[in-house]
């Protein structure tokens, strides 16, 4: 793709863009479904907290309900990992693809001088450790983006706890890591995170409606459940588990 598009335009920051656009759109059935599992699970979780509570003396029983709750509402508490992990492909060759491209070298952009190399716009003069001795733009405008978009993920999926804070750390330990990698990755994964977030704001606000969500997780209630034998192994081990700590307890 890269060569396809080099052939038809002379700047790289341009060719970069496309790709990212054209990438976003093949992941969009993807992001799509892995937006649509966390709609369904911050939907149930007012009927999860209320399990918790009932059960936080038990947490065996807390996990058979909560099994149970997803079960009925036809909701797979995997569903919003799954896409992300059949996207992790492509993270990975972009990684490897950008430090590799000879095309890159001396190629600017604004204010990046070289696209093979990182853009250092403050030489500190000293080294930080894990950092390094430059202040890299792209890298800080990669993080401001990713934290951003943590943020914004985190409120539309109703997040809390430590997991909320996660999604803001990682894209700071990555500040280290990214901040002596080309700036042509870099900016990619800014422009990445950009579409992302545009895509994101389409879904929420034109495509998927969640009172239609709701209607269709209470009528998938009213069916009956077929167990699978995956279903019975899991709850039967937790029954046996619970039996055990009964057991333990009258001793």
């Amino acid at each position: 793709l890269f060569n396809f598009l080099d052939n038809y335009f002379t700047s790289f920051g341009l060719i970069i863009l496309i790709m990212t656009v054209l990438l976003r759109i093949i992941l969009f059935p993807l992001n799509y479904r892995s937006f649509l599992s966390a709609a369904k699970m911050r939907l149930l979780k007012p009927e999860i907290d209320e399990l918790k509570e009932k059960y936080k003396e038990d947490q065996t029983r807390f996990g058979q309900e909560q099994l149970k709750l997803f079960r009925s509402a036809g909701v797979n508490p995997l569903g919003g990992c799954i896409p992300a992990l059949l996207q992790l492909p492509i993270l990975v060759a972009m990684y490897t693809f950008f430090p590799l491209s000879i095309e890159l070298r001396q190629q600017a952009l604004w204010w990046t001088q070289d696209l093979s190399t990182y853009d250092s716009i403050w030489n500190l003069g000293f080294t930080i450790p894990f950092y390094g001795d430059h202040v890299s733009l792209w890298t800080i405008i990669m993080t401001i983006t990713s934290i951003l978009f943590a943020v914004y993920n985190n409120q539309l999926s109703g997040v809390t706890g430590q997991m909320k804070y996660m999604a803001y750390i990682f894209p700071v330990l990555l500040l280290g890591i990214f901040n002596n990698l080309p700036a042509a990755l870099t900016y990619y994964y800014s422009l990445s995170n950009i579409v992302a977030f545009g895509q994101q704001f389409i879904i929420k606000n034109y495509i998927i409606n969640e009172d239609a969500i709701h209607s269709k997780i209470q009528e998938n209630k009213k069916k009956p459940l077929k167990k699978s034998k995956l279903q019975e192994r899991l709850e039967n081990m937790a029954k046996t588990q619970q039996l055990q700590q009964q057991s333990k307890k009258k001793k």
